[in-house]
């Protein structure tokens, strides 16, 4: 059967999650898929412990000499994917068993102005002692422009692209302070979401394991790189607005609101409607 969704599996030192990882996928009831593992050098036994895996025809394993990072990783695979769809699966996360057959009969009845399909996510917590706690449930929702989702502040899983639109804006972007290696998510979804549309299908389809490891508690950088990403988005989108930001009380950065520029006559864009609770504590970036 040809496949018609690949999935994305960029890995640095996954440990045992990414056999976990893979496992998710093997299990889908939605059988089309093909799976690209991009290995960014990793020096633990995680690709000796996938091998089982590794090994099936449908898998391919990409290994980076050295250390690139999410977004560069990310290109070297979306470089081989030949596939209408491609989604992105972190190493340490899995899917729901049913999670590519909801994402691709939605794709299929949607037009292609739609670059990325959503839904929502179970967090489940791992202790330092190795015991899983299930977390909340975070819904998304949709959004009606592109600074709705930004005044959102929030990212998107799973992520689910089309393709084309992937490569039409040039893939993952690397042109930041750390050349793409944090923050892939939202520099992706800016790109897609100035000219292409995005939806929300309400089920739990992704699981994000939050551990020590994960790259989000790197708040130094991830606050950095908040700021910097949203002006260099807005400078993009033409300068219409200026941002406001605040630290939350985990001592984040946050977006608070967009202020029109001095040179604009129109309306700041609402933030009066109520955010979903679930994005409050969550940094702009997941990885």
């Amino acid at each position: 059967m040809t496949a018609t969704i690949t999935v994305l599996l960029p890995s640095f030192n996954g440990g045992s999650y990414l056999a976990e990882a893979l496992a998710s996928v093997f299990q889908q009831t939605y059988p089309s898929w093909q799976v690209i593992v991009i290995d960014d050098a990793s020096t633990d036994n995680s690709i000796s412990a996938a091998k089982d895996y590794l090994a099936d025809h449908r898998v391919t394993l990409i290994t980076n000499q050295q250390n690139l990072g999410q977004s560069k990783s990310l290109n070297k695979g979306l470089a081989l994917v030949r596939t209408p769809y491609a989604i992105q699966l972190d190493s340490d996360d899995w899917f729901h068993s049913n999670t590519l057959a909801l994402l691709h009969t939605a794709a299929e009845q949607l037009p292609e102005k739609v670059a990325l399909i959503s839904g929502n996510l179970q967090l489940v917590i791992q202790s330092h002692d190795g015991r899983i706690i299930n977390g909340e449930i975070w819904r998304n929702r949709s959004f009606s422009d592109r600074y709705d989702f930004m005044l959102a502040d929030c990212s998107q899983w799973p992520r689910f692209y089309r393709t084309s639109a992937l490569r039409n804006v040039g893939g993952w972007p690397i042109a930041d302070p750390y050349e793409g290696r944090y923050m892939e998510d939202k520099q992706i979804l800016f790109r897609l979401i100035e000219n292409h549309e995005f939806y929300w299908l309400d089920q739990t389809m992704y699981y994000h394991r939050r551990h020590s490891g994960n790259q989000t508690n790197l708040k130094q950088i991830y606050n950095e790189l908040t700021e910097w990403v949203i002006r260099d988005t807005l400078k993009r989108w033409g300068n219409r607005y200026e941002p406001v930001f605040k630290d939350d009380i985990f001592g984040r950065k946050r977006l608070l609101r967009l202020n029109p520029s001095p040179s604009t006559t129109f309306p700041s864009p609402s933030s009066s409607s109520p955010l979903p609770p679930q994005h409050s504590p969550l940094p702009l970036g997941e990885g």
